[in-house]
């Protein structure tokens, strides 16, 4: 019971899932969940946030779009080096997210105009 209490105050968001960001400067960047707090993840991209320093995102500014299965841990966890780690991290997101084209980015609401459109009061 402990375990879908979690899951539920996380989004349903857990190690090992790959999300897509929804807001930010980010917006659209494929991440590896490595930790998972109350209302906040680290995850990593292995490029411009590597294993060694994640980006702490909050947990309603991503999107779960899938899980890695296997042993990536364990592959991640015997290489020594942060080069090869980094490159496994961008490997792994990578095949898993193959099938990702331009349109995985959420588009903005039709409905909002741009700052530039707007009228002014």
């Amino acid at each position: 019971m402990g375990n879908l209490f979690d899951a539920l105050q996380n989004r349903g968001l857990a190690v090992g899932q790959l999300v897509l960001s929804k807001a930010g400067h980010d917006q659209g960047r494929v991440y590896l969940v490595v930790r998972v707090d109350r209302n906040f993840i680290d995850c990593v991209d292995g490029d411009y946030r590597p294993l060694d320093k994640p980006k702490h995102k909050r947990s309603s500014h991503v999107k779960p779009i899938g899980v890695l299965t296997g042993d990536w841990q364990a592959q991640l966890n015997g290489l020594n080096d942060a080069g090869q780690q980094n490159a496994l991290i961008r490997t792994l997101i990578r095949t898993h997210t193959n099938w990702l084209g331009p349109q995985a980015i959420e588009t903005p609401d039709p409905s909002e105009k741009p700052l530039t459109e707007q009228e002014e009061p």
